[in-house]
């Protein structure tokens, strides 16, 4: 028995405070286009549970918090369906992935991951994979990806699969425990943080969204998608080279321009969560994810330009500090929520889920991937991901992607149509940054506002 990483705590609390909640369960759809060989798709899973320690996690209950064990004799969770006979496919295939998603987790009993093979066509199947996040995360579902075709092409082609060994997750949780317990563990990262958001207001209220006495109360979530068309999120790119930045950074400054606009506040506490991944597990399947608040002060009379590179700094500031628990910040600071729902420190993130898409050569098989679905949750009030490539496939992939923004938020508080317009406000303010980085921040697409 082990305890808890620091980063399954996050998930493991969540859901002691809302046991209905979804927010941690995770559901992509694999679309199998191609003659498939399913005894080597689901000997491949096997072998992909058999690889990855996190996949055999179980919590004991009877801690408080838990501990966690790996069970070595836990068996597949795999199903198949045959849709062929069915009518509304789509429909159907909705219920179906609902159904999956929505169904809780027993976390303790492994193993926390299932699988459903639905038959569509004779050439065309989709694979339903649905993951806890007590196990997972971005970068996992990439090795998940990699790992799973390696082994299918290898048995299809009667050929060795050749991976790389993993380092054990559980050496992962015991070399943590052990170095918080060193003297002055994370004490300059904590003092960085303290200096970072001294007299910060971590509240952000947004006026202009939120209709008059609407409260949040429950986690109720919804979401809309935003696709950047590949000519423009090529544009993106070109932009963040020429000036030293990132797509991530222009479109975090923006966003946090956006928000600006909404609350009135040129004082941000925006979270983000980062890939918390210590050196030498890359190879590791696990929860390995951390958040940070990152605080962004907008002059609106500076050049958009300018505002970028002051973002681009407070990332480069921040991130060497990302090691301390966020739960462990929001303690030193003394900082509280209220609503208990969140994050004490900010109630808005923006991430990127940058995990490369593996490549496999040599299937026989077409693999798109649709992942990051609505999950009915949603943590925070609005939770915006970058997709950086929108091509979401272990197929060779050719010409440049667009990109993808998955905006999750709070039904308690937002509705469609404000989220709407959100998107549009933030693909005009994107529009008149790469017309002209040099206009001033405040005049960006003035007429959108």
């Amino acid at each position: 028995m082990f305890n808890l990483s620091r980063s399954q705590e996050i998930v493991w609390l969540h859901e002691e405070l809302f046991p209905d909640s979804r927010a941690y369960n995770f559901t992509a759809a694999l679309d199998l286009r191609g003659p498939l060989d399913e005894p080597a798709l689901r000997q491949s899973l096997a072998t992909v549970l058999a690889r990855h320690e996190a996949f055999r996690l179980e919590l004991d209950p009877e801690d408080f918090p838990p501990k966690q064990r790996v069970n070595d004799a836990c068996a597949l969770r795999y199903r198949t369906l045959d849709l062929t006979r069915t009518e509304n496919q789509d429909a159907a295939f909705e219920e179906l992935w609902r159904a999956q998603h929505d169904e809780p987790f027993d976390t303790a009993e492994a193993p926390m991951v299932r699988w459903t093979l639905i038959r569509l066509s004779e050439d065309h199947h989709r694979l339903l994979q649905t993951e806890h996040h007590l196990v997972h995360d971005g970068w996992s579902f990439g090795l998940v990806l990699r790992d799973l075709f390696t082994t299918y092409r290898a048995l299809a082609q009667g050929i060795p699969a050749e991976l790389p060994k993993p380092r054990s997750y559980v050496d992962h949780v015991r070399q943590s425990v052990a170095a918080e317990e060193l003297p002055g563990h994370q004490d300059e990262a904590v003092a960085y943080w303290r200096t970072a958001l001294d007299g910060a207001a971590f509240d952000l209220p947004l006026p202009g969204l939120v209709a008059p006495g609407r409260v949040r109360d429950i986690p109720h979530g919804d979401q809309l998608r935003q696709l950047l068309e590949p000519a423009l999120a090529e544009r993106l790119r070109s932009a963040a080279r020429r000036n030293g930045h990132t797509p991530f950074s222009i479109l975090l400054t923006l966003f946090a321009e956006l928000l600006r606009r909404q609350s009135g506040r040129d004082d941000l506490v925006i979270g983000s969560a980062v890939g918390n991944r210590p050196p030498g597990f890359d190879e590791t399947v696990g929860m390995f994810v951390n958040t940070i608040p990152l605080r962004i002060r907008l002059r609106p009379e500076d050049s958009a330009l300018d505002a970028v590179d002051d973002v681009t700094e407070v990332l480069i500031r921040s991130l060497p500090h990302q090691g301390v628990p966020v739960q462990d910040l929001a303690r030193a600071l003394g900082a509280h929520s209220t609503a208990g729902l969140d994050n004490p420190l900010f109630r808005v993130m923006f991430s990127a889920h940058d995990a490369p898409m593996p490549h496999v050569e040599g299937l026989d098989v077409e693999v798109s991937i649709h992942e990051a679905f609505n999950t009915g949750t949603s943590r925070f009030d609005l939770d915006v991901v970058l997709i950086p490539d929108s091509r979401r496939t272990v197929n060779a992939r050719s010409g440049p992607g667009g990109a993808l923004l998955i905006w999750d938020f709070a039904t308690d508080l937002y509705d469609i149509p404000q989220i709407a317009a959100l998107q549009r406000q933030l693909a005009a303010l994107l529009e008149a940054y790469l017309a002209d980085s040099e206009a001033g921040l405040g005049d960006l697409a003035a007429a959108h506002r």
